[in-house]
């Protein structure tokens, strides 16, 4: 009796090659249960049971033989590697133009990707379709199609609900395939797959570790009895039914950890599989996952984004990365929305790991404008049909509810704060006011007074300029993008150690946009230049932050004489520039805000899906799906080239192992920890002194180009006889 095999060992001893039909029940049973919390269990059963049936086939399984060595009665049928994907695909098209049709996507894109229905590739699914593929000489049954979709349909919608549904059906399937087919052939990592403490225990645990922490809090301080009020808000409203909440906490009112402890009691109530932190920004990624490790311990937290490398022997974690079945993710925005357009099995396979989970977006106001109407999309989808509750955390709620003027905006929205405008009033610790335009040497000169200060501009070059106009000291500290992160790591616990109330040391620090958000510090004093109110708002966060003056601390707004007419940041900031009369010394208010956000909103709102995402996904109404070019969709689309700044001892050892690797994503993963990002136009400037690209990336070694201070030098320093 033939054996039909889906994937082989290396023993050329079938006996423990696993067969096709056990691999397609299992994907299928697996592929059923991922998709149960969203109603879609029959549709990706479906998909599981004929995914590989190309494999079926005599000449694919003479194939396997062939790569194998095995000689058996295949043999004589081997006629190269043929195509296995498309022939499932087919089947299910021609049972059906509609749900076969939609399917048939997922089966064919199940290895290299959801596939366009038409374009002028030879890869498009349309013409794919109509190709003759090897016969099928396995026995099977022709799969009974699912009945009515599950989804809630929202007719002006139909489209982007229909991509939606197929690239969540397409995870199922993937992540089912991946697993049965890692467990098949290495049962050792099935075993160190989803080890994790349940969400109860974690529960446990945080409460244990808060109750500690909150007992050692002085209630004397306002801002420690208003971070309990917060808390009791976020409480009582866990106990609401699933959907999207706002919770609106003025900068340091304790909104990270009062939004776990919402999170964890409406996971316990709803019965929620796993909570999902979502970043907008890597440089302060890592302090919040490590705040969550701490409450609630090491292995129930999932770490995931551009510059976490996984140790080797943490197999766990890096199984985990795959497929996010950790109970927490710590993630970016980046890693986040890219991968709900994205149509690679990598990116796509955790996608259902999200459905009937709780999300809370933090910053939420930090998603870039000429992306928002993508974003919000996902948000409503993921709430309308996967079961997810969503949490709009931030210090300035942007106004994207829906209205009359913003009719993409959310529906339904329920805030967590039960009284905004006096939680913002008790916390007030601060008042902006708008100083008018300062030249750099007078900006430095004003720094040059205070013993502690904190001044955050808007670009690279103003940074430097304002740092390099202050007096030699070294109480003066710099922070840019341009300094590698495991360096501004070190510069970031030194600035909190001179800031430490019990010693009160000078300093004075000048940074761009990087320590606004989520960065966990105090100054007495802050100087912002003109921005959007949301990044006033953010810096004022920076001031007086946990309340330990009595009276509201000043935060300067200014305008750099000699900055550059940059669209961005002027657009922000004519917004704003509106309101400074009239909100003078209380320009993070609710009520400006609002305005704010209004007025900018207002500006843009022709330019908030930049690439025509939706009107793409919009497409698939007939289902004629255009996934390769939805997939195009990039939260960050930047034309940044990666230098790897190799000055610390780790840092060379690993670019020295590069050449060596056959594979070397892991030690470019490791890397970035040492990278900087420039414009192509400054990597031209200093080609000349970096190393030739080593799998990719330029090295530098030479620290002439790296400042200890102020990090990459872009444009090459004169009269150094270095460069002649």
């Amino acid at each position: 009796m033939k054996q039909f095999y889906a994937h082989s060992t290396d023993s050329k001893d079938t006996s423990d090659w696993q067969l096709l039909d056990t691999h397609l029940d299992n994907v299928a049973k697996r592929a059923g249960r991922f998709a149960d919390c969203f109603d879609g269990k029959e549709w990706a059963e479906t998909i599981g049971k004929i995914h590989d049936l190309g494999k079926g086939s005599c000449s694919w399984q003479a194939y396997l033989r062939h790569v194998t060595g095995v000689v058996d009665e295949f043999c004589k049928y081997f006629e190269g590697h043929p195509s296995h994907a498309f022939t499932g695909a087919q089947v299910l098209y021609n049972l059906s133009k509609d749900t076969g049709k939609l399917l048939s996507y997922c089966v064919a894109g199940h290895h290299g990707g959801l596939p366009n229905w038409s374009d002028t590739s030879a890869s498009a699914l349309k013409d794919r379709l109509s190709q003759q593929y090897p016969k099928v000489d396995v026995a099977y049954s022709i799969p009974k199609l699912p009945g009515s979709c599950p989804l809630v349909f929202d007719q002006s919608r139909l489209g982007f609900q229909f991509q939606f549904f197929t690239r969540m059906l397409f995870s199922c399937l993937v992540d089912a395939d991946f697993l049965d087919t890692e467990e098949s052939i290495d049962g050792n990592k099935a075993v160190w797959r989803s080890q994790y403490a349940s969400l109860d225990k974690i529960s446990q645990k945080f409460w244990l570790n808060f109750k500690t922490l909150r007992n050692t809090a002085d209630l004397k301080l306002l801002v420690n009895r208003q971070r309990e009020n917060v808390l009791r808000d976020c409480l009582a409203a866990a106990e609401e039914n699933p959907g999207i909440f706002s919770l609106t906490v003025p900068t340091g009112g304790g909104k990270t950890l009062a939004s776990l402890a919402f999170a964890l009691n409406h996971a316990q109530k709803f019965d929620k599989q796993r909570i999902i932190y979502v970043i907008p920004f890597t440089s302060i990624i890592e302090q919040n996952a490590k705040v969550f490790r701490g409450m609630v311990g090491n292995d129930s937290v999932l770490e995931h984004h551009c510059n976490f490398s996984v140790d080797e022997g943490d197999w766990k974690t890096k199984l985990a990365s795959e497929n996010w079945d950790a109970p927490v993710i710590v993630t970016t925005n980046v890693q986040f929305f890219d991968s709900f357009y994205a149509n690679k099995p990598s990116k796509c396979r955790k996608l259902h790991n999200v459905a009937n989970s709780i999300i809370i977006f933090d910053e939420v106001q930090a998603i870039p404008v000429e992306n928002l109407k993508p974003c919000l999309e996902v948000i409503r989808e993921l709430s309308l049909n996967y079961n997810v509750t969503s949490v709009l955390c931030t210090a300035t709620q942007p106004a994207i509810h829906f209205s009359e003027s913003f009719k993409s905006g959310l529906k339904d929205v329920k805030e967590i704060i039960q009284n905004i405008p006096d939680l913002f009033s008790k916390l007030k610790r601060t008042e902006e006011t708008y100083i008018g335009q300062l030249s750099v040497q007078e900006i430095a000169g004003r720094l040059s007074g205070y013993k502690q200060v904190l001044c955050i501009v808007n670009t690279r070059q103003q940074a430097l300029d304002i740092y390099n106009a202050l007096p030699e000291s070294n109480e003066n500290f710099h922070l840019s993008a341009l300094m590698y992160p495991a360096h501004r790591t070190k510069m970031f616990e030194k600035i909190k150690s001179l800031l430490d109330p019990s010693k009160k040391m000078p300093c004075r620090v000048i940074s761009t946009q990087l320590i606004e958000a989520g960065v966990d510090i105090d100054f007495p004093c802050v100087f912002r230049s003109v921005a959007g109110i949301d990044s006033i708002a953010q810096a004022a966060g920076r001031c007086n932050r946990n309340g330990l003056h009595d009276q509201p601390q000043k935060v300067y707004i200014f305008d750099v004489t000699e900055a550059p007419n940059q669209m961005f940041f002027r657009k922000a900031a004519q917004s704003a520039e509106k309101l400074f009369e009239r909100f003078d010394l209380k320009l993070t208010s609710p009520e400006c805000v609002n305005e704010y956000f209004l007025d900018f909103f207002w500006k843009n709102e022709q330019h908030m899906d930049r690439k025509a995402i939706l009107e793409k996904c919009g497409m698939a109404q007939s289902l004629d799906i255009p996934f390769k070019e939805i997939s195009e969709f990039k939260m960050i689309d930047s034309p940044t080239v990666p230098i790897v700044i190799a000055l610390e001892d780790e840092a060379r050892k690993l670019t020295d192992l590069l050449p060596l690797e056959k594979y070397p994503g892991r030690v470019l993963r490791k890397l970035q920890q040492y990278c900087v990002q420039i414009y192509p136009y400054q990597l031209d400037a200093i080609k000349d002194w970096l190393e030739n690209p080593i799998s990719g990336v330029w090295v530098l070694r030479s620290d002439l180009l790296y400042e200890r201070k102020t990090g990459l030098k872009c444009d090459p320093p004169r009269g150094n006889a270095f460069f002649g």
